[in-house]
This record gives structure tokens, C-alpha cells and sequence, in this order.
């Protein structure tokens, strides 16, 4: 249970963090936002990769720690 707890937060917060990271980078970057081309990119591949990694990576190393 506690692993699974782990995994939900790591979801959660990777999802998050590259939600994030994808909005502030076109402040940083010259990227085109045309016809929401990067938006829709953003949300329906690099969210759910960052939700992805981020549960595989709190299912591996949160009930390690202590």
C-alpha cells in the first residue's frame, strides 16, 4: 500500500513538474506556438511521460526511504 502511495505522489508530481517546466519554457526559448501546435504537445505527450516516469521512480525509491 505504502508503495502504491509513493507511486500516486511520484504521478502527481512528475505530471506537475513538467506541466510546469513546458509553460515556462517558451518565456526562456523562442518556440513557435502555432495553431497551439506545443500546447497539445505538451499536454497529451510530455505530461503524461513525466507522470509515467515520475510513478515509476516513487514506486522504486520512496518506501526506501527512512
Amino acid at each position: 500500500m505504502r508503495r502504491l502511495l509513493w507511486a500516486l505522489a511520484g504521478l502527481v508530481l512528475g505530471a506537475g513538474g513538467v506541466l510546469l517546466a513546458g509553460i515556462a519554457l517558451p518565456y526562456v526559448t523562442p518556440i513557435s506556438q502555432a495553431e497551439g501546435a506545443y500546447a497539445m504537445g505538451l499536454v497529451f505527450f510530455w505530461v503524461p511521460v513525466g507522470a509515467i516516469f515520475g510513478a515509476i521512480l516513487g514506486a522504486l525509491f520512496g518506501p526506501r526511504r527512512r
